[in-house]
């Protein structure tokens, strides 16, 4: 099975972009990394053992459209199964062989894994996230979406711009949502460097001045159901999707 790591990349430090090349070379199972400028390519990469995608501007959608092109790019290569890594995060050398020994189970479309919280210092966090523990969110660097369920990969792009600050939970929503097949590494495999608040408050540490909670108040006054239902093909009211991560619906 040939696996891709999608990474959309803007203004990170190349420290940081090589920790998460690293990351991915140093995969006990194989994987290409296709890193994809939005906007800032640097020139370093080029030298890289990777696919260097290069868009000319940015698209202020929190690496939506980077994200797609990528995996776009890598379905149409011949991949199998395409995983997502943000920029800023990186992989335990067994993530990509723990997700296809789930996935080998059940012939899975998705699998989720799981992942420790990361302070901006490089700390792992002591508490895991509370939605990760009870399985009802993945973020972005845990999902491996599978060509069984292709359809998925341009949604990352087809969302509302002003959705993207939770474009993972609507993905999740969509793999939950559409009779797909889904499942679980039981170990923690992703390193998510955190720029939520709650993460730290949780941890009893002071919140860094640099985190960017989504602004739901903007999200909530922005969302249009029609705008919605045209770009993604699902009719979806703000109340009821965030009534649905509450565990109200």
């Amino acid at each position: 099975m040939k696996v891709a790591i999608v990474t959309p990349y803007f203004q990170e430090s190349i420290e940081k972009l090589d920790r998460c090349h690293q990351s991915v070379l140093n995969q006990n199972y194989r994987s290409t990394h296709f890193l994809v400028s939005d906007g800032f390519p640097n020139p370093e990469l080029d030298e890289w053992n990777c696919e260097h995608i290069k868009l000319s501007k940015s698209h202020q959608d929190n690496g939506n459209t980077p994200r797609t092109v990528g995996a776009i790019s890598a379905l149409n290569q011949g991949f199998d199964a395409i995983a997502f890594l943000d920029a800023d995060n990186w992989f335990d050398p067994q993530h990509i062989e723990l997700v296809l020994k789930v996935q080998q189970q059940e012939n899975y479309d998705v699998v989720f894994a799981r992942r420790f919280i990361v302070s901006l210092d490089g700390c792992v966090l002591p508490h895991e996230d509370l939605e990760d523990t009870q399985n009802s969110h993945a973020d972005t660097s845990c999902f491996t979406i599978f060509a069984s369920a292709a359809f998925l990969l341009p949604m990352w792009a087809m969302m509302p711009k002003y959705t993207s600050p939770m474009c993972d939970r609507i993905l999740f929503f969509l793999v939950k949502n559409n009779n797909l097949r889904y499942g679980w590494t039981d170990k923690q495999t992703v390193y998510f460097e955190s720029h939520y608040g709650l993460h730290y408050l949780n941890a009893g540490l002071p919140i860094p001045p640099s985190v960017h909670d989504p602004d739901l108040k903007k999200i909530v006054k922005s969302w249009s159901v029609e705008d919605f239902f045209h770009r993604m093909h699902v009719k979806l009211h703000i109340i009821n999707f965030i009534r649905y991560f509450r565990g109200k619906s």
